[in-house]
This record gives C-alpha cells, structure tokens and sequence, in this order.
C-alpha cells in the first residue's frame, strides 16, 4: 500500500479512514459468517436440539446491521479496493 506518510491533509486522513472502515467491515463480516458455522454446527448436533438460539440469531444480525454502517459513515465513507 503506498502512501505518503508525511501528508496529514484532511484527503490523506479520510483516504486512510475509508480503507480502515472497509477492512474493519470484511473482519465483522468474517466474524459472523464464522458464529453462523458454529451456530449451525451446534445446532445440528444432538445436545444443540433443544438450545432456544433466537438471541444468537438476534446478535449476528445486529452484528451485520452495525458493519453496514461503519461504511455508510460519510465522510470518509468505505474503499473497498484494501488491501492495495
């Protein structure tokens, strides 16, 4: 990733910002996509058959509304050309 790391502009702080904001959105993306597995794994099992996971259920979706607007944060908004 190139960058000038003497430049402190505004432009080069949310240029930086919306890189950080995507990655951080893959991680939680990731995240989630990784407590679902286990959820459904659990849940498969015999000893998940009588487990209530509404409040899982309820957590990753917010987990997923709560990444969404990480990128909708304007400015800096989201660059999802990270990693360069």
């Amino acid at each position: 990733m190139e960058y000038a790391p003497e430049d402190f502009s505004q432009s080069a702080i949310n240029r930086g910002q919306r890189k950080i904001n995507y990655a951080l959105t893959m991680v939680d993306q990731r995240i989630a996509k990784t407590l679902k597995l286990m959820r459904d794994a659990i849940a498969a099992s015999p000893a998940g058959q009588d487990i209530d996971f509404d409040a899982v259920d309820d957590a990753i979706k917010e987990l997923y509304h709560l990444s969404r607007q990480v990128a909708d944060i304007k400015p800096p908004g989201c660059d999802s050309t990270w990693p360069g």
